[in-house]
């Protein structure tokens, strides 16, 4: 199963593979599910990527936006 790059803990956001926090300094963006225009980003980030580890985990990320999109359509909205 591949598994989500990050998590948060103790209120920091840090690489799951060896715990090492996001500086606070280092811009983040984030997609959620809920927002419409995150699949298709996510679709074309997967053309562009040659790593195949990371397009594994973009490939899992498309899956479960998918699901998620299938399953709670009434929650789907235009970024705020």
């Amino acid at each position: 199963m591949i598994e989500r790059k990050y998590k948060i803990e103790n209120n920091m956001l840090v690489r799951r593979s060896d715990g090492v926090p996001v500086p606070d300094d280092e811009p983040v963006f984030i997609f959620r599910a809920q927002d419409i225009k995150a699949l298709p980003i996510l679709l074309n980030y997967r053309i562009i990527c040659r790593d195949i580890n990371h397009i594994a985990g973009i490939v899992k990320a498309i899956q479960d936006f998918t699901r998620f999109r299938d399953k709670n359509p009434e929650r789907m909205k235009e970024p705020d």
